[in-house]
């Protein structure tokens, strides 16, 4: 005969079981995926370079920079903060932007051209809003003035 506690004891265990495999079928993709892995990620990051070293408005900040040891890095930094199987090698937003004197004009101008290349991509509403969530806080990290 079961004893009413292995009876308790085998609903719960079924019960969190459950509970565990519903939470897994119902977690949202991670960013990073969200976005379209690293292949995806690489386009957005070279679009928006691209876009913002030829911008009148944005071109200033990028003209004694090298583009082909920047993109990488940048590909490196979104991956990882969105999650992805990467870890950033690079330096701190603070260290890697100084002495550029970035402006508040110029870091908003990228900012508009990051949206703009995501909205071409097709990224959703969802995935570019936790993007730019994740990026804001380091403004204070890169507008010199």
């Amino acid at each position: 005969m079961t004893s009413p506690l292995h009876i308790v004891r085998t609903f719960l265990f079924s019960g969190t079981l459950l509970l565990l495999g519903a939470a897994a079928f119902s977690a949202e993709p991670v960013l990073y995926e969200r976005l379209g892995g690293e292949k995806a990620i690489t386009r957005i990051v070279d679009e928006t370079i691209n876009k913002t070293a030829t911008d009148p408005a944005t071109k200033r900040a990028f003209d004694k920079v090298n583009l082909a040891k920047l993109k990488p890095k940048i590909v490196e930094h979104f991956c990882a903060l969105t999650h992805g199987p990467c870890k950033y090698t690079g330096d701190t937003m603070a260290v890697s932007h100084k002495g550029l004197d970035i402006t508040e004009a110029e870091f908003y101008g990228m900012v508009q051209n990051l949206r703009d290349v995501l909205d071409s991509m097709g990224a959703t509403e969802s995935a570019k809003n936790d993007l730019l969530k994740l990026l804001a806080p380091m403004k204070r990290d890169i507008v010199a003035r």
